[in-house]
Parts: C-alpha cells; sequence; structure tokens
C-alpha cells in the first residue's frame, strides 16, 4: 500500500470513529438536558467539585485504556465547559417555565455580559477557577462586543495557563487576537487589551 493510500485509510478509520463519538455526545447531551432541568439553581449546573471528579475519573481511564491523560483531560474539559453553558440554559428555561423564583435575575445576568465577567472575575478572585473557566467560556461564546471579548480572553487564557492548559489558552488566545486584527483599524478595540492577548499569546507558543 501506498502512503497516500495508507494515509486515506488512516482518515476513514478517523472519520468512522468521529462518527461513533458525535453519536456519543449526543446521548451524553440528552442526560445533561435532562439534569439541567432537575437541577435546584445554576451553582448546582456548574459544581466545580463534580466537573474535577469526572475529570480525575476520565484520567484514569485514559491510563487504562493507553491514551494521553492530558489529551482527555483537555477533551474533557472542553466538552464540560460547553456543556454546562447549555445546562445553563436549560435551567433558566425550566426556571422560567414553572416560573421559578428569582429566573427574571438569571435571564438579566444572561443578557448582561459586563456582569458575567464581572462575575467570573469574582469567582477567578475566591480560586474557584473551575467556575471561573465555564463563565468565561460562555461569555465568549455568547457576547459581541470585541473589547468585552479581548479582556474575557485575556483573564481566560491567564487561568488556562496557570491550571497547565497551554494548548487551549493558545486556542482562545489566537481567535481572540485574529478577531481583532480583523477589526483593528475600528474604535472599540482597546489597544491596551489586545497587545496583552498578544502578550500571553506569544508566552504559550514559546
Amino acid at each position: 500500500m501506498t502512503a497516500p493510500d495508507a494515509l486515506a485509510d488512516v482518515r476513514r478509520r478517523i472519520d468512522a470513529i468521529d462518527r461513533r463519538m458525535v453519536a456519543l455526545i449526543a446521548e451524553r447531551q440528552a442526560c445533561v438536558v435532562r439534569a439541567g432541568s432537575l437541577k435546584a439553581d445554576a451553582a448546582a449546573v456548574r459544581a466545580p467539585a463534580r466537573v474535577e471528579q469526572v475529570i480525575a475519573r476520565v484520567r484514569a481511564l485514559a491510563v487504562e485504556q493507553g491514551a494521553s491523560p492530558d489529551v482527555v483531560e483537555a477533551t474533557y474539559r472542553a466538552l464540560i465547559g460547553a456543556f454546562i453553558s447549555l445546562e445553563l440554559d436549560v435551567h433558566r428555561g425550566a426556571a422560567e417555565e414553572t416560573g421559578a423564583a428569582g429566573s427574571g435575575a438569571a435571564v438579566a445576568e444572561a443578557e448582561n455580559p459586563e456582569l458575567l465577567l464581572q462575575r467570573a472575575l469574582s469567582s477567578a478572585e475566591r480560586g474557584d477557577a473551575a467556575v471561573a473557566t465555564s463563565e468565561l467560556i460562555r461569555l465568549l461564546d455568547t457576547a459581541s462586543g470585541l473589547s468585552l471579548r479581548l479582556r474575557a480572553a485575556v483573564v481566560l487564557g491567564e487561568l488556562l495557563i496557570a491550571s497547565g492548559r497551554s494548548a487551549e489558552a493558545e486556542l482562545v488566545l489566537a481567535t481572540a487576537a485574529s478577531g481583532a486584527e480583523v477589526a483593528e483599524d475600528l474604535d472599540d478595540v482597546d489597544a491596551a487589551e489586545l497587545e496583552r492577548v498578544r502578550d500571553l499569546l506569544d508566552h504559550v507558543r514559546r
């Protein structure tokens, strides 16, 4: 078999694996949606202790299966962060449907990116990096303001670097930098924040 044929065969196998993985993610999502509708509040959704429990378990499973624990951890942290955002949305929807007290405040907070950023900063200052990371990922997924996104990317990048997740930090920072560079002549680009993003990006790439 020639090298191109061998590569094509490997890629076909990867595509088949991806199909199975996406099916499993869909199955996990169904469980997450159900869990989100049952939890009492947003704190129960974020559940940082549960997150770390899952990470410890999948790292151990990675060792058993001959996979890189670091790769598995990075994959699961990204997956969990995305599912927390989804579960928060589900939880808020369930609270609205049942007329749960305080749901209006939760919706108002979700619509206020500045408030979400401040809450993430408070979580980081308390040393609750898992919660801060989830909130910042959610903010970057939803916020449209470029200056706010740069600030969030800086804080998230610093948290990821501090926790040894340099590959994820590089992705967050590179995405923020490229988005800002497209609009670098616009007034809403904070030059200092953009420079900080670039400095952190240079740091993780060394």
